[in-house]
């Protein structure tokens, strides 16, 4: 179901969650809520690691609450990051509208790194956030599910869960968040390229802390669930991120919100504990949140030759009568295709 259709039969806070995921990977997204009008805020995406560069910010504003809204990117904002020992990188606005990005910024363990912006005005800034130290991914697995046919209503191969172990540090306070990525190889463009397949919804959240096994295996976490479909093997990369606590809250919370079923319990849009503010007008609500993070990164592939599915059919051009193919397509770079291989596509 598309996001904007998801959207529309949703209630203000959760469509602001959906919107805070949506940010993740894109920088206009569909908005929409009940109420016809909501104070101006500014919702902002954006996170610094130990990887390379370039880092993205994203700020948006929701428009107008109407069944047609949209959240619109802010233009022509001044952005830049800093860190505890004084330097400093100017983001640069990119082609698509809303979104900021670093040239040369190197995020660096153990350093803490905070977010400035201004528009029109006023200025903005996020707390300060250390960037953690990466926790090694111990082990990585699948394990096969069976389901029930829907038709047939006999017990089928419903797919496989893919889990990691880790062993959490000694010290206690230890924040984390899983996210895994499916890279699907095509044929139909002039090049090689490969679609990127992201998990959205409250199912993909996938966050703990060490309060309860400080300094113990974090064991079976799941990470992913690979569809049956058919058989050939399916590539996935798997991040284990080192968050904050206000990250991790952030990210928990959003679940929530997700999650509920619109009790009188629910968590307000307000609730969602980000991490910026408004300096010139400090009554001014400002959504989203600035992260540092470690990660640690890791290729799985899960072997399905052995599912009880056909083999899957060849992707081929499609072939007009005459026989002449069409133009391949261009393989355009978008957080949804790239033409870069995968890291650890040849496992």
């Amino acid at each position: 179901m598309p996001l904007l259709t998801i959207l529309h039969q949703l209630p203000f806070k959760k469509a602001l969650a959906w919107v805070t995921i949506a940010l993740v990977s894109a920088c206009v997204t569909p908005y929409e809520a009940d109420f016809k009008q909501q104070p101006e805020s500014v919702v902002v995406q954006g996170f610094i690691s130990n990887e390379p560069g370039p880092y993205i910010v994203q700020l948006v504003r929701p428009a107008n609450y109407s069944f047609q809204g949209y959240s619109i990117g802010i233009q022509g904002a001044k952005v830049y990051i800093t860190d505890d020992v004084g330097e400093r990188e100017d983001l640069v606005e990119t082609r698509d509208i809303g979104q900021y990005k670093t040239l040369k910024l190197q995020g660096i363990t153990g350093r803490t790194y905070q977010l400035h912006f201004e528009i029109d005005g006023k200025k903005y800034e996020s707390k300060p956030e250390l960037l953690r130290e990466a926790v090694a991914i111990d082990h990585i697995y699948h394990e096969p599910f069976r389901s029930i046919d829907p038709i047939t209503k006999e017990r089928q191969l419903g797919g496989w869960h893919v889990y990691v172990d880790t062993q959490d540090p000694d010290e206690r306070g230890n924040y984390y968040r899983w996210t895994a990525m499916h890279y699907k190889y095509l044929l139909t463009t002039c090049t090689d390229c490969w679609d990127i397949v992201r998990c959205l919804g409250p199912d993909c959240i996938k966050v703990a802390n060490d309060a309860l096994n400080n300094g113990r295996k974090i064991a079976r976490q799941e990470v992913a669930t690979v569809p049956v479909e058919c058989r050939n093997k399916y590539y996935l990369e798997v991040e284990q991120q080192a968050l904050s606590r206000e990250g991790y809250l952030y990210f928990k919370t959003i679940k929530q919100l997700l999650e509920n079923t619109g009790g009188v319990f629910d968590v307000t849009p307000s609730a969602v504990p980000g991490n910026m503010s408004c300096l010139t007008d400090p009554d001014e609500q400002v959504l989203g949140l600035f992260g540092a993070v470690g990660i640690t990164r890791v290729g799985y592939v899960v072997d399905r030759s052995n599912a009880e599915r056909a083999a899957c059919p060849p992707v081929l051009p499609y072939l007009p009568p005459g026989g002449i193919p069409p133009p391949c397509i261009p393989c355009v770079e978008s957080l949804y295709r790239t033409g870069q291989k995968p890291r650890f596509w040849d496992l």
